[in-house]
């Protein structure tokens, strides 16, 4: 089981860092994880030069030439955002326009989420199926909220959000063992 943690928060120990650690606590220890911080990563929006519909691939050389061949790897793809402006981080934005080239690349993987904010999540759970269904993925579930105020650690304010992330997690672990056969 390969699973690819991205981290769309600029906080690596915020409110959505500690939904993300709950949902992954529910992987089996044997489970192979990769977490990518974005907000440690350089890289830019999709610009108009549509280079990878000529070549079949992203020509922009920064780091989410990484990030692509760790969506490729992964079987389970678990998002984690804050809800800004009613949508998810830009930074997963920037990701998820940048991976317009790779219609294909992502089927059948089993993607999750998990979102932290304040209020108005709805639209960037929308975003976020959205882009799982754009690129033919298995969504594993109805992810998680986590309504924290906004303040930096303020997550125990909602008593069930770190529950719901860790049944994100198990939902993603069984739709794995229902395609995979556990393997």
């Amino acid at each position: 089981m390969k699973v690819l943690a991205i981290f769309g928060s600029p906080r690596r120990e915020g409110n959505t860092a500690q939904m993300m650690e709950s949902a992954l606590s529910a992987f089996p220890k044997e489970a192979e994880i990769h977490e990518l911080y974005l907000g440690e990563l350089t890289f830019s929006g999709c610009g108009p030069c549509r280079e990878c519909k000529v070549v079949g691939n992203c020509v922009i050389d920064d780091d989410m030439q990484q990030v692509y061949k760790e969506m490729i790897w992964a079987d389970i793809i678990l998002f984690g955002t804050p809800a800004q402006f009613s949508d998810v981080s830009a930074d997963i934005k920037k990701l998820m326009e940048r991976t317009w080239w790779m219609k294909g690349a992502l089927i059948n993987k089993i993607g999750g989420y998990v979102i932290s904010g304040r209020r108005y999540m709805e639209s960037a759970q929308n975003t976020l199926h959205a882009f799982m269904l754009r690129h033919r993925m298995i969504l594993g579930g109805s992810g998680a909220l986590g309504f924290t105020f906004t303040e930096m650690g303020t997550l125990e304010n909602d008593p069930l959000a770190l529950r719901d992330a860790y049944y994100t997690g198990v939902r993603l672990v069984e739709m794995y063992e229902l395609i995979y056969g556990g393997q």
